[in-house]
């Protein structure tokens, strides 16, 4: 008969035994949907394609006009949305873990606006492709260290940084603003549709070198599972468990960056995707924490499908798909605010 010391702890072993199961059914689940929405937008659009036809156009084996509007208008979008929305939705759970705050995601904060406008200058200096994925990392990394230096360095007060994240991001955008208003007319409209998440003109060659990159920092930041549950214990538990604070808080800000860049070279400076990922996976999974995989595969769905209903809305018109996320999350935002006051109020 087991000592009424050890119930407690068997209790909890098979909670999180439970919530293990349930995070991977879930992930399966979104896995699988990921898929078939997917597959789904491969028949979407002006020109109806059958699934069947979609199928045969991967395979190489249908008809000029299908192997057309499949493999190099479609696919690239799809695969895009999904590159980028995994990559958002696990930096948003990455910072918001480092910030213990809902609403520190990198897209509030304005680390996306500052790898934007890396990528950007590259891209209006005539850069490579790689040299623009590189500019991409140096401004999420510029914008991350005015932001820490902006609010007291080493002695950080979250809610604070927030505030000044918001600002350093409105900085950035108004820069990215005059950049392209006063770029030569294609490069503004290539540039101006990029920033607007329009995934149709999605640039191939940065597509690659993003999705590779990604098969890189994914699994670095599925990694970082263990830190963010030794932070979540505070900073003393941490550094028993041979997680300093320092450098773990570091380990987190430095991947959230580079996924956040990542996914703004792929697809612009998507908003809210970060910020709505991780508070959907925690209430998914019914975890205490904030679950890496599960952040990263609801913001791809979620991105995916955004980029659906953007293109469905208005055809034969097509919106920015940071048109839809910025309505949605735009409310989400609001709604989040309100109940954090509601609390504060009542405490």
């Amino acid at each position: 008969m087991p000592l009424a010391s050890e119930v407690p702890a068997q209790a909890g072993s098979c909670r999180d035994a439970c919530t293990t199961r349930r995070a991977l059914a879930i992930d399966l689940g979104l896995a699988v949907a990921c898929v078939g929405l997917g597959l789904l937008a491969l028949t979407l659009g002006t020109m109806p394609v059958s699934l069947a036809d979609a199928a045969r156009a991967l395979a190489g084996d249908a008809a000029a006009p299908v192997q057309l509007v499949v493999l190099d208008w479609r696919l690239p979008r799809i695969l895009a949305a999904l590159c980028a929305g995994s990559a958002l939705g696990m930096a948003g759970a990455l910072f918001q873990t480092l910030l213990r705050n809902p609403l520190g995601s990198p897209d509030v904060i304005g680390f996306d606006a500052g790898a934007f406008s890396g990528a950007i200058l590259a891209m209006l200096a005539g850069a490579a492709a790689s040299i623009v994925a590189l500019a991409s990392f140096a401004g999420g990394l510029l914008a991350g260290l005015i932001v820490y230096a902006a609010a007291g360095g080493g002695h950080v007060e979250r809610n604070r940084l927030i505030l000044i994240g918001i600002a350093v991001g409105a900085g950035f955008t108004a820069l990215n603003d005059w950049l392209i208003f006063t770029a030569p007319l294609d490069s503004a409209l290539i540039a101006a549709s990029w920033k607007q998440g329009a995934l149709a003109g999605v640039d191939r060659s940065r597509l690659a070198i993003g999705a590779a990159i990604l098969l890189v920092l994914l699994p670095l930041g599925l990694a970082c599972r263990r830190t963010m549950a030794a932070l979540a214990l505070g900073d003393d538990k941490a550094m028993s468990l041979g997680e300093p604070a320092g450098p773990a808080r570091l380990r987190l800000g430095l991947t959230g960056l580079c996924l956040t860049a990542a996914a703004t070279l792929i697809a612009g400076p998507v908003g809210f995707v970060a910020l709505i990922a991780p508070h959907a996976a925690r209430r998914l999974v019914g975890s205490a924490g904030l679950p890496l995989s599960t952040s990263a595969l609801f913001g791809a769905l979620f991105l995916l499908g955004s980029d659906c209903v953007a293109r469905l809305l208005f055809a034969p018109r097509s919106l920015p798909v940071g048109a839809v996320t910025a309505c949605l999350g735009g409310l989400y935002f609001v709604l989040l605010l309100r109940s954090r006051l509601r609390r504060g109020a009542e405490s």
